[in-house]
């Protein structure tokens, strides 16, 4: 019997084994290269040494590969984030931490992965569905907890955070990328002193 068209995909079986985490750290660093919403797992599979129906086993379906790859990136923004707080002391150095390593050319891919998975969770449409949401709900708790005595509203400071990174994702280095890091600098030096 077969399954209709539109019947859910499967859920991921979450397998715990070292293949299966091999497998999601090579698709992330895959994705942090190529577009995702592109992503086809022929390719993949092949770039990454597998093949798509041991993806399709261990993570179901494509889009829970997908949304496992979306739910690293934001575990890692958030370590980061715990990281530069644990490391920063002030709010400002914290920030400048925070801004040192997002802005790190090497994490270029990471950063037009979570832009790409933010402005698709706009769709409402699996398996972006909510990444927006959640990315927010995760990342003003921790925010709000670094700016905690400053008066600096999380809402503002994660907003031009995100604003200046997608700046800077739009242009190509030098004189872009310079403005880019002074209106941080200028944002800090308005908001935290």
């Amino acid at each position: 019997m077969s399954t209709p068209a539109n019947a859910p995909s499967r859920p991921s079986p979450r397998r715990p084994s070292p293949r299966r985490e091999d497998l999601l750290a090579a698709t992330v660093r895959y994705v942090a290269e190529h577009n995702v919403s592109d992503l086809s797992l022929r390719p993949l599979a092949a770039e990454i040494g597998s093949s798509p129906r041991v993806l399709l086993y261990l993570f179901g379906s494509k889009e829970g590969l997908v949304r496992e790859v979306l739910a690293v990136g934001r575990t890692e923004q958030l370590a980061l984030l715990e990281r530069s707080a644990a490391q920063g002391g002030s709010a400002r150095e914290t920030l400048e931490l925070l801004w040192e390593w997002l802005t790190d050319p090497e994490h270029r891919g990471a950063l037009r992965l979570f832009f790409e998975g933010y402005v698709r969770a706009f769709g409402r449409s699996e398996p972006w569905l909510d990444f927006g949401t959640a990315s927010l709900e995760e990342w003003l708790p921790p925010l709000g907890r670094v700016l905690e005595g400053t008066g600096a509203n999380a809402t503002v400071v994660l907003a031009v955070l995100r604003g200046l990174l997608l700046d800077l994702l739009a242009g190509e280095g030098g004189a872009h990328a310079e403005r880019v890091h002074t209106a941080w600098r200028d944002f800090l030096d308005v908001t935290l002193g």
